[in-house]
């Protein structure tokens, strides 16, 4: 009977498993699977540094979109062999999608990172912030137009909410679409009928609000935040169903403008026999837009990257309003859950 063959040491299969590929998070699982010293390997915080590090001048891999179905309810449509636990409830819209987490709500919020100098590649475990923004009503106001709208941040390291920054405009109700996380340290919301942006400043934790560029009523609903190359803020607004304006804002003192990038006729670049577009989502980091496309009846959420143009169908028959992709290194042992009873309270 021939000798058992003798077991690699781990450097060696540390070495092979730093070399599973990003975009087939199901090579994860099976090596997870070959027994139990292979899983813990891979559930270690020390690998998973290392794993990024080996990585490190790539993005995180996109595993899938994230988008809300009516009602509201939440689907994940994956891209790769990830899949991620069922949610254990029914009703919660996603909200917002970013350092390997997704948030989901039941007004207007933001998840990120709260580790200083990380590079998000796979936080997940690691602390967290979350940026909370509604507008509400005073008891005994009539008119909800002048009514508050305040902006609160919750740390999971110390499971608090901060004391809530308050501002009084005519337009400040935030409208549910994703936020965006500029290089300047402040997240920003739109708000509805598209004409004020929310920025709530995530070091003085200070609420302002920022005119938008001119806007027609008809067009309010098709506008989404993004990042310009520089890491500011940026706006994008299709305009008359096929005109795509792209906007940047420049925060210099008391002479802050918005300055346009480019103007992007749709027409010429998504085929002919699509009904007209809307804007669905912005891949943070990227320079690549989400919009949907109506053909013989059917939804089709279609990608285009504003560099070149380039167009690509990234889901089918998809009824959404809002989509998040979801980008991050994959490994076994993730985990989800709801934020503790003492953050539900404001």
């Amino acid at each position: 009977m021939a000798a058992p063959a003798p077991e690699l040491m781990d450097d060696v299969v540390e070495e092979i498993l730093l070399r599973l590929p990003l975009d087939d998070p199901s090579c994860a699982a099976r090596a997870s699977a070959v027994c139990k010293h292979w899983s813990h390997l891979l559930a270690d915080a020390g690998f998973l540094r290392r794993y990024r590090a080996f990585h490190r001048r790539r993005a995180p891999p996109r595993l899938g979109f994230i988008y809300d179905a009516g009602s509201p309810l939440a689907r994940f449509a994956p891209t790769t062999a990830f899949r991620p636990a069922d949610l254990d409830h029914d009703g919660w819209k996603p909200m917002d999608c970013r350092h390997g987490r997704a948030l989901f709500r039941t007004s207007a919020s933001a998840v990120l990172c709260a580790v200083s100098g990380c590079d998000h590649g796979g936080c997940h475990g690691g602390p967290f912030a979350v940026a909370f923004v509604a507008n509400y009503v005073m008891e005994g106001e009539e008119e909800e137009i002048t009514s508050p709208t305040s902006a609160w941040l919750y740390s999971s390291e110390t499971g608090t909410w901060s004391a809530p920054s308050t501002v009084r405009h005519h337009n400040a109700e935030p409208f549910p679409k994703p936020s965006v996380l500029a290089g300047d340290g402040a997240v920003y919301f739109l708000t509805w009928h598209g004409r004020n942006i929310l920025r709530y400043d995530l070091r003085k934790l200070d609420l302002t609000v920022i005119a938008s560029p001119e806007i027609d009523d008809d067009d309010f609903e098709n506008h989404l935040l993004m990042t310009t190359e520089d890491g500011g803020m940026g706006l994008a607004r299709l305009v008359s169903g096929h005109s795509l304006q792209l906007w940047s804002w420049k925060p210099v003192s008391a002479a802050a403008a918005w300055v346009q990038l480019r103007v992007i006729d749709l027409d010429l670049v998504i085929p002919g026999d699509a009904m007209r577009p809307r804007l669905l989502g912005f891949a943070e980091g990227t320079d690549m837009v989400f919009v949907d496309t109506t053909y013989d009846g059917a939804q089709v959420v279609q990608q285009i990257e504003l560099s070149t143009l380039k167009v690509t169908k990234v889901l089918d028959e998809c009824y959404a309003s809002c989509v998040l992709p979801y980008m991050s290194f994959f490994l076994p042992g993730r985990q989800k859950g709801k934020l503790p009873p003492s953050a539900i309270t404001l």
